[in-house]
């Protein structure tokens, strides 16, 4: 009997607490670092234990010590379930409590790596719309049963509800990869493996990796100056990089709706399973760069509390699609949203202001070249190459804002409003819920103020306080339609 009752309790001690592969994740992220030296001195050494423990035993404190703390951590860090709420203790011995209830929850996520799914944990997200920009509410690493458990309870729905499902197909989700992939991003991820790599085996080691591969292809293009050559480097292997992470991370891509809840998964290295409330979404946003809106297609993006928060996530409801299904899909998926006819727009009037700021940055490159030149003479190949690479973006954001001349204006309905604009090289079409609006400003340059005209600027209620900035709308128009709906004084 007393077998079973301390059998008992220690299942209600582990069902409280997270999975034991956080224990880990409380140790220092830098721990490798002395654990690789003292394998290599047991190796070294032949497994002479006591010798072993002579030379290395401050190493080996230290090392007991981080795990020590990191497992009074776990032991503090617990969680309490009931019907209708839950509580998470963090902080020093769990002194430090957050409770939510279930109604009150705008997204619940589940995210199982491929590192966890060896150890059947999975991380939970939950978050409301309690304004923390940083980081969710609360986070708990757990066995993937349990976390699944939790997440059904706070997404409780009727089961007789009917489900709608929107599933990506696989070369839009190709197309979304090569659209949506960023140089940058996939630059940061390579310099960050290449860094910690080389705190391992050899601190120059991007460095030959990177002559290597340079040696390797000026052997067919001699007439190409070597730097060039490396930067060409960087730029496609980050974009690779880019571009196979966001396939991995949105392959197997579906929506469901589900009563007042919409449920997203997606999926290969790293499985997501993101549980939205409805009615808490604020806006959907239409995305699409210039060559998407040649060929008709577009991304569509939404702002809901918690959803798309982590590092490198997009928080998309459809990844790529055409403009005749997305009609379709949007009215499947977010019916209460609906997209109003455009009332105030831009036109070939308006077609200067938008294109003389990209003009002049055009016409200040070949300037910039000849000084460049004056200065550094024997470089004029390389110089000649960087000016014709820094005016291509150029030349294509005057196309892009000549674009946006003929596709900027602002709508209203009873319930929801539609702004369209240009931002940098991105086109956006913003349906937004009336009652998620929380500020509306007209501004005005000195400039705008001679001929006229303004921006509207709109602020969303939201974590980032999101601004949606509408430019070069004739002013008296737009107080008029502002004021007609309620929205300015």
């Amino acid at each position: 009997m007393k077998q079973h009752k301390a059998i008992r309790r220690i299942r209600e001690f582990f069902r409280h607490r997270q999975h034991p592969v956080k224990i880990v994740g409380y140790t220092s992220k830098t721990l490798w670092l002395l654990l690789i030296p003292l394998v290599k001195y047991l190796v070294a050494l032949r497994f002479d234990i006591r010798s072993w423990l002579v030379t290395n035993w401050v190493d080996i404190l230290a090392i007991s010590a981080i795990f020590a703390f990191a497992w009074l951590r776990w032991v503090f860090i617990y969680f309490e379930i009931d019907e209708k709420s839950i509580t998470a203790h963090s902080g020093f011995f769990g002194l430090a409590a957050t409770k939510l209830c279930f109604s009150s929850v705008t997204t619940v996520s589940v995210h199982q790596g491929s590192l966890q799914r060896l150890f059947g944990a999975a991380t939970l997200y939950i978050d409301t719309n309690a304004k923390s920009v940083s980081k969710c509410d609360i986070i708990l690493v757990l066995p993937k049963k349990r976390a699944e458990h939790i997440l059904a309870l706070v997404s409780d729905e009727n089961e007789r509800a009917v489900k709608y499902t929107v599933e990506s197909k696989k070369r839009s989700q190709l197309a979304f990869s090569l659209f949506f992939s960023s140089t940058l991003s996939g630059v940061i991820i390579f310099a960050g493996l290449m860094f910690e790599a080389s705190r391992i085996v050899d601190r120059n080691i991007e460095i030959r990796l990177l002559n290597t591969a340079a040696g390797e292809i000026s052997k067919y293009t001699r007439s190409i100056p070597y730097v060039i050559v490396v930067t060409a480097l960087i730029i496609i292997g980050g974009w690779l990089l880019s571009f196979f992470a966001n396939l991995m991370r949105y392959w197997h891509f579906s929506v469901t709706r589900h009563g007042r809840r919409l449920i997203v998964r997606s999926g290969i290295w790293t499985v997501r399973h993101d549980v939205m409330h409805r009615d808490r979404i604020i806006y959907y946003d239409m995305t699409r760069s210039l060559l998407m809106k040649i060929f008709k297609i577009c991304t569509v993006n939404v702002s809901c509390t918690g959803y798309g928060k982590r590092r490198s996530e997009i928080p998309t409801i459809a990844p790529i699609a055409t403009d005749k299904e997305i009609d379709k899909t949007l009215s499947i998926l977010i019916p209460s949203l609906t997209c109003p006819k455009a009332m105030l727009t831009t036109g070939k009037r308006e077609l200067w202001r938008f294109i003389c700021i990209p003009v002049f940055i055009s016409l200040f490159v070949p300037v910039l070249r000849q000084v460049f030149v004056f200065i550094f003479p024997r470089w004029v190949d390389e110089i000649n190459i960087i000016s014709f690479i820094a005016s291509v973006p150029c030349v294509w954001l005057v196309i892009v804002k000549a674009v946006a001349a003929f596709n900027t204006g602002v709508g209203f309905n009873e319930s929801c409003c539609v702004f369209d604009y240009c931002r940098f090289y991105g086109f956006h079409r913003v349906v937004v819920n009336r009652e998620k609006i929380t500020r509306v400003a007209i501004l005005q340059t000195w400039a705008q103020q001679k001929a006229g005209y303004c921006s509207i600027q709109i602020c969303t209620e939201n974590e980032k306080h999101k601004k949606h900035m509408i430019k070069h709308l004739p002013v008296d128009a737009a107080m008029s339609i502002l004021r007609s709906n309620g929205l300015a004084v």
